[in-house]
């Protein structure tokens, strides 16, 4: 790979948004390419999956926690939604990167600067992953950031609309996601689907039809009422068929440190990771 970020143009009419000292790469030349090498097996890194001394969990339990000691980053507490976004998404990829073998990170629409982010916490976590900016509001913040000296290869992708079906086709057919390899998706800012008309978790049920064993979805939803039991279980159900991993749903200030162990200001927005497999 190059000593720069890297911004590949897809081939549609529409081109990927420029990204900082951007090399742009033919999408034929990158097919014909190796994949990554194989990542850690996550049945062997995730605390509580099988061959760890735990137990597999089963339909709505949540699996092993993902507090591993390269996923507790300190938890955000106070600042901006903004901030608290950076934060969740630098401590879920930590932990997809450390514990559950991730090399290949989709981030839908997040809305932060390329050099912020998924991007940072891959290279800071798994120098080498490969990212995918799915842009659906053509963002000035995604063009706003500059490459660092890395070998992370980065695609901004623009979309007319998040359309579930059209969006994991075109990320598959096209060469950006090899889905039958463990793939972090995530979802923190829901803004592009609600202007579309999309169901959270119809987006979430089409990648699950997608992805195979070891594929991760973290998710970052507002809700009425962030203690209400009623609340946290319909958004629980926005992970289906995925399965929580622990501790569940928590503020996405602090997750993954569960509600009740931080005193603080929440943003009033769960967050949770699930798991395929």
């Amino acid at each position: 790979m190059t000593d720069h970020r890297r911004a590949v143009h897809t081939g549609d009419e529409r081109p990927a948004a420029e990204v900082g000292d951007q090399r742009v790469v033919d999408m034929a030349e990158r097919r014909g390419r190796a994949p990554f090498g194989p990542p850690t097996d996550p049945a062997r890194r995730d605390p509580g999956g099988p061959g760890a001394g735990g137990r597999s969990a089963g339909a709505g339990e949540a699996a092993g926690p993902a507090a591993s000691a390269h996923g507790r980053v300190p938890a955000q507490v106070g600042g901006t939604l903004i901030e608290a976004r950076r934060g969740f998404l630098r401590r879920a990829v930590g932990y997809l990167a450390a514990d559950a073998g991730v090399r290949q990170f989709v981030d839908l629409g997040s809305r932060l600067p390329v050099d912020e982010g998924v991007g940072r916490a891959a290279r800071e976590y798994a120098p080498g992953s490969r990212v995918v900016y799915v842009d659906a509001e053509s963002s000035a913040a995604l063009r706003a950031g500059r490459a660092g000296a890395d070998d992370t290869a980065a695609v901004v992708v623009a979309v007319e609309r998040m359309d579930p079906g059209a969006l994991t086709d075109r990320l598959a057919e096209r060469g950006l996601v090899d889905f039958a390899e463990p793939v972090g998706v995530l979802i923190t800012d829901t803004t592009a689907l609600r202007r579309d008309g999309v169901l959270v978790h119809d987006l979430v049920r089409a990648l699950h039809a997608r992805m195979g064993r070891g594929g991760h979805v973290a998710i970052a939803q507002p809700v009425p009422e962030a203690r209400d039991p009623h609340s946290r279980e319909i958004a629980a159900s926005v992970f289906e068929p995925f399965t929580l991993v622990e501790p569940g749903l928590a503020d996405m200030a602090w997750w993954p440190y569960p509600d009740e162990e931080v005193s603080g200001e929440p943003t009033g927005v769960l967050a949770g990771l699930g798991r395929s497999g």
